[in-house]
């Protein structure tokens, strides 16, 4: 399957883990990985039955939600796709083949176009986070309406190392936050 251009639905490898060729090859490749395999986790809490948003608090079952809502029931990934993708974009060689596959595809024009446009990735100070402190952790709300969408700790920071960048991805959309900061030695 790695070597097919688009998965199942029309996703490609990157839509599927709501990311962009242009996002991955403009981060460092520790980060690259770190990026690849947060999306990862995200799109698979996203697309679990027992942890669909939609679901939470409602009571119903996940079979009476799934008929109940069928529109958006396309927009659910299957475990296959998400961990495929993973696979393929975690790999360097898989990923440089797939690419590869994906520039000589005959669509290969809407997947230009579709990675030319690159929504949901805001720039922001740490300085200008909330931080909790019991959680000990920085968070800001998302657009999507979850209150902690981004939600980060200095653990985290840590691993994005001198960079000075940290590339977040909200817990239940598609949506990015870079945070900017500085390295402080006490």
């Amino acid at each position: 399957m790695s070597s097919s251009p688009a998965a199942p639905g029309g996703h490609t490898h990157y839509t599927v883990l709501g990311l962009t060729r242009k996002l991955l090859q403009e981060q460092a490749a520790d980060q690259s990985q770190q990026v690849i395999k947060r999306a990862y986790h995200r799109v698979l809490l996203q697309n679990h039955p027992d942890k669909y948003p939609q679901l939470k608090g409602d009571g119903s079952t996940a079979s009476d939600s799934a008929s109940s809502r069928s529109p958006a029931k396309s927009d659910v990934l299957t475990i296959d796709q998400i961990s495929t993708a993973y696979k393929v974009l975690s790999d360097t060689k898989l990923k440089a083949d797939y690419d590869r596959s994906l520039d000589l595809a005959p669509n290969n024009q809407g997947l230009k176009r579709e990675e030319a446009f690159q929504t949901g990735i805001e720039n922001v100070d740490l300085d200008d986070l909330e931080f909790d402190e019991g959680q000990e952790c920085w968070y800001r709300s998302c657009r999507c309406g979850n209150s902690r969408g981004f939600l980060f700790t200095e653990g985290d920071l840590e691993e994005a190392g001198e960079n000075g960048e940290l590339l977040v991805g909200c817990q239940d959309c598609s949506l990015w936050m870079k945070v900017h900061f500085a390295i402080v030695d006490e």
